[in-house]
């Protein structure tokens, strides 16, 4: 009697197997990067780089842009820690990327992990980097009141020639504003005319930090002042191709 079992079976089998786990990573993947956004403020320098390089290399590949300019700092060593990733998968960035975070998380656990096949391989922006050391306050200017999200002394010391002024880093008290999350300090510079579509050294409008990092607030205010979401980049990129999760999407289409 002929058996019933053939190996197409058992492909399609393993084929459904795998699928699965791919789902489940992709699930614990974004969970993952929703805890992220409640405990960066928390995190060192080295964990949030590292953490960026595996996010951009799961979602975005191999590091296609050019390498920025050495005024900004930031964006170099950003670019230095995803470029460092060569040609790892995206499959071993998500895990890369999950392992890391819990393993800063204590009081969190990976959600999925136990659900997921053993077969299944696990080997695990922007947000804002917090200053080696802070500078005393007769040295300090506006962009480092933004940079601290300190609107009452921004108020105090901002001179209309800095509205729309690249500071030696490349970038706009708009984008800091941005990059920090700082939606009242956002709100203070588009009421004082400050260009909403200002373009960085790199050719990034605000909308472009905003959406890198997640922060839905900021593109929420940015939008609502008539930001251009069609604008690219010197790499020739929108805000959607920076854009660090689906609810950056969703509210970029849906606004």
């Amino acid at each position: 009697m002929a058996s019933n079992f053939s190996l197409s079976d058992d492909e399609d089998s393993l084929s459904s197997s795998s699928d699965t786990n791919e789902d489940l990573l992709d699930e614990e993947f974004k969970n993952a990067a929703d805890r992220l956004q409640l405990i960066h403020s928390a995190l060192p320098n080295d964990v949030l780089l590292e953490l960026y390089a595996f996010y951009k290399q799961a979602t975005t590949g191999e590091c296609n842009i050019p390498k920025p300019n050495i005024f900004n700092s930031q964006g170099r060593a950003k670019w230095n820690s995803w470029n460092s990733l060569g040609k790892m998968s995206t499959v071993e960035a998500k895990s890369k990327y999950i392992e890391k975070l819990y393993s800063v998380d204590t009081e969190h656990q990976a959600p999925l992990k136990s659900k997921v096949n053993k077969n299944f391989s696990f080997i695990c922006q922007s947000q804002p980097l917090n200053e080696e050391a802070p500078l005393p306050d007769h040295e300090k200017n506006s962009f480092d009141y933004v940079k601290e999200s300190n609107l009452e002394k921004l108020e105090s010391s901002l001179q209309k020639n800095e509205i729309n002024e690249l500071g030696e880093e490349g970038l706009g008290l708009i984008h800091w504003a941005a990059d920090r999350n700082a939606t009242n300090i956002l709100e203070f510079l588009l009421k004082n005319k400050a260009n909403v579509d200002l373009k960085d050294e790199d050719g990034q409008t605000a909308l472009h930090y905003a959406s890198s990092c997640g922060n839905l607030e900021c593109i929420s205010i940015l939008l609502k002042h008539g930001a251009d979401r069609n604008l690219i980049d010197l790499a020739g990129m929108t805000c959607f191709d920076v854009a660090f999760d689906d609810s950056v999407h969703k509210i970029l289409r849906s606004s």
